[in-house]
């Protein structure tokens, strides 16, 4: 464009000379070199044809720049805020990926010059001096854009410098943009979107009447809404072939609000029945004990009971399922008033998993492995027959929350923890390598109801997602008009 403008002022030669002066000395050698060949063409057309064709290129020059000034004249004012921001931290995108390690010199381009000047290499020392200095420095491509809380990204990696090493730098990079945070996502390979908030979508309030239209009154049962991320993206579930939901947290965090949204979805449906045991023995579940096929405190001697009861309709549905259904999973089928989804939820887990805090008393020891044994058999062997156990926890441990437990459960939700071994309980070692998204970084009072879950991000493992508030009296309204769909299941020993 630069040289069909210069046809129109100054003889095609010189616009030949300059761009060849910008493939020596510009800072991209393929812009320069595409900018000569575009100088010898133009050299080589008459030149009436050079003046249309600058006035062509002058015209498309304005239209994108009118084009430019008419999106950020109907951008939301929170974007146009954060519009210089994004311009000058692309300009010193460079500068910031050299401080940071983030780009580095390219030696093989480097060798590769010097083998090529060969025996004139005392003549074009000085270039390649020069061009190792400036030239030769890979930088990851970017474009930088603003958006309504902060500035998004989007950034082509290189050999060397990927995920990892831009995870690493968040901090780095959060201060030199001075933003609050910086989260790191892949959303495919070689691509990555480097995310730094101003103000966290996180941390506005959420509450049941914002989620999608018909979330509560015309669920979907086997794909159950779970919250928002931090795109603005609505999140499910996918039930189909899950056996286990693993549910930790720091207490006041939100557990309670996203088993009450999981349950008021579920309950006025007669395709799902509950077997709930209650580890805190409070009163938070009692709006739920006439829709529950089975209920029970804190004892473990009654925890156990339910578990067996579970168990045993587990081993019934195991011998008939092909019967029934006509399918070996009956997934397959999906849930009906006949063959219902029987979702076991055990909140506080602890209270009947952690076997090592009944140590020194022999009945209760015996007792607590009994319920990690029939819960462990309940995760591992439940798929095919539409078993579904959720284990709610607010000292997630190994101990509480038994490693082959965890890691036989497909889907684990974290809400804000105080360590990453915590962390790691919930939702696995993967949590380590990914700083974005640790719920170490939830503590904060703002993010009281905000989890992550190991639902994919792109190419990333995990999600940080916001659930809706539920208050009390929603919760037992809603439990109290489902009441009617429970039934009792056939699978309990007497």
């Amino acid at each position: 464009m630069i040289v069909g403008v210069l046809g129109l002022f100054v003889p095609g030669s010189v616009a030949l000379i300059l761009a060849v002066i910008a493939t020596l000395e510009g800072r991209y050698r393929g812009a320069g070199l595409l900018l000569a060949g575009a100088a010898v063409v133009v050299v080589a057309l008459p030149r009436h044809t050079r003046v249309q064709l600058g006035l062509v290129l002058a015209v498309a020059m304005i239209v994108i720049t009118v084009t430019i000034m008419f999106r950020f004249t109907r951008a939301p004012r929170e974007v146009k805020a954060n519009y210089p921001r994004a311009v000058w931290q692309r300009i010193r995108w460079r500068s910031l990926c050299r401080n940071l390690n983030l780009a580095y010199q390219d030696r093989h381009i480097t060798d590769l010059i010097r083998h090529r000047a060969g025996s004139r290499v005392g003549r074009v020392m000085p270039t390649i001096r020069r061009r190792e200095g400036r030239h030769m420095i890979r930088v990851p491509r970017v474009r930088i854009r603003a958006d309504a809380h902060g500035l998004v990204a989007r950034v082509k990696t290189i050999p060397g410098v990927g995920r990892a090493e831009f995870e690493d730098s968040a901090a780095h990079i959060a201060n030199a943009w001075r933003c609050a945070r910086v989260a790191v996502s892949q959303p495919r390979p070689g691509r990555l979107i480097v995310r730094g908030l101003r103000t966290d979508p996180l941390t506005v309030s959420y509450v049941m009447a914002d989620a999608p239209a018909g979330t509560y009154d015309h669920p979907d049962i086997t794909h159950p809404y779970l919250g928002l991320d931090e795109w603005g993206n609505h999140r499910r579930l996918s039930l189909p072939g899950q056996t286990g939901i693993v549910i930790g947290g720091l207490p006041g965090r939100g557990k309670t609000s996203l088993t009450g949204s999981l349950m008021c979805q579920w309950a006025p449906s007669p395709a799902v029945q509950f077997a709930l045991a209650d580890g805190k023995g409070s009163a938070d579940h009692d709006d739920w004990h006439a829709r529950s096929w089975l209920y029970c405190g804190d004892e473990l001697a009654a925890a156990v009971e339910l578990l067996e009861d579970v168990h045993a309709e587990m081993r019934r549905r195991l011998r008939v399922v092909l019967e029934v259904t006509g399918y070996r999973n009956a997934w397959h089928m999906g849930p009906t008033a006949d063959w219902p989804m029987l979702v076991t939820l055990l909140d506080e887990c602890q209270q009947y998993l952690d076997v090592a805090s009944y140590k020194g008393d022999k009945d209760a020891e015996a007792l607590s492995r009994r319920c990690v044994a029939l819960t462990a058999e309940l995760v591992r062997k439940g798929r095919s027959v539409l078993m579904v156990t959720m284990l709610a926890t607010q000292k997630p441990t190994s101990d509480s929350l038994p490693t082959p437990i965890r890691d036989n459960s497909g889907i684990s939700l974290c809400f804000g923890v105080k360590t990453i071994d915590a962390a790691v309980a919930v939702v696995g070692p993967d949590i380590r390598e990914y700083g974005s998204y640790s719920p170490v970084g939830l503590r904060d009072d703002a993010y009281v109801g905000v989890l992550t879950s190991t639902l994919p991000t792109g190419a990333d493992p995990f999600t940080r997602i916001r659930v809706p508030k539920f208050t009390e009296e929603e919760i037992a309204q809603r439990a109290r008009a489902s009441s009617p769909q429970r039934r009792d299941l056939v699978g309990a020993t007497p």
